[in-house]
């Protein structure tokens, strides 16, 4: 007697959820033929690679990057063929609930399954409740850090400025002003080269960079930025060692990982960035 359900194909595996239209893949591929568009076009228009663009049409999110990217991969591949961008991302996250996967993570790891199926009883409100606690504390304690340092640090940068009645005249006051003296007014001037093919998020003073909005980045590529007060770069940890990240000539060791779970972000501001460098 075959045991197998309509919902799994011959070899055992979950079918895409996607309805009597078909799965999410299909849809895609059949919006893309429908405007006679190439899946090289897309990669050109999106900087998506066409390993992932293929992934995407056949349901195949084991090879995408997992979390926020496969969304971003997502909206933008239903964007450029004209498809529903909400109803794109409804039909994937259907078919990660339906596979037993989280759509914020598809990618998971051995540790991330444990640490949500160990407990089937909890409620995923209170799992995100209490995160937002912990996120709250950490931010916490990170701003009275700095509060602290500022003020440790301030009875040392208040130092006189010399007068011509303390340096012996006026050619001892042109000597100070020819003394460039830091300022906490400096400009952040932030270079990231990608050592290889890798995708990126740059965000300006909490802005996405408009020629950066979260693209795939050839080997070899280097963009300036200068914000105002920080930089914010979203990648993926896997990724980690892809790119090099300079501020204001000074190389920084990017870190492997910044918070849990497959998608990382780096935080740069004229106060901690020598706190990474190598």
């Amino acid at each position: 007697m075959n045991s197998k359900t309509s919902d799994q194909t011959p070899d055992g595996g979950q079918r895409p959820a996607g309805g009597a239209d078909g799965s999410l893949g299909e849809q895609l591929r059949r919006a893309r033929e429908a405007r006679g568009v190439s899946l090289r076009e897309i990669s050109e228009q999106t900087r998506i690679t066409m390993r992932h663009l293929e992934a995407i049409e056949s349901d195949d999110y084991k090879h995408l990057p997992g979390g926020i990217f496969n969304k971003s991969f997502i909206k933008a591949y239903a964007r450029h063929v004209r498809f529903d961008e909400a109803r794109a991302l409804e039909l994937y996250e259907r078919t990660a609930r339906a596979r037993g996967e989280y759509s914020d993570e598809v990618a998971t790891t051995p540790q991330r399954s444990r640490i949500y199926t160990g407990d089937p009883s909890r409620s995923p409100m209170i799992t995100a409740a209490l995160s937002a606690v912990i996120v709250g504390i950490l931010i916490l304690i990170v701003y009275a850090g700095l509060h602290y340092y500022r003020r440790t640090e301030s009875p040392a940068d208040a130092t006189p400025t010399p007068t011509p009645s303390m340096t012996g005249g006026a050619a001892a006051t042109t000597d100070a002003t020819q003394t460039p003296q830091p300022g906490a007014t400096d400009a952040l001037k932030v270079a990231i080269k990608s050592n290889n093919e890798v995708w990126l998020r740059v965000m300006v003073d909490d802005e996405t960079a408009r020629d950066n909005p979260g693209v795939v980045w050839p080997a070899g590529q280097t963009r300036e930025f200068t914000p105002q007060q920080k930089l914010t770069l979203n990648y993926a940890r896997s990724m980690t060692g892809a790119f090099d990240v300079t501020v204001n000539g000074v190389g920084l060791k990017v870190p492997a990982e910044t918070r849990p779970g497959i998608s990382q972000e780096l935080v740069i501001t004229r106060d901690n960035y020598r706190q990474y460098a190598q």
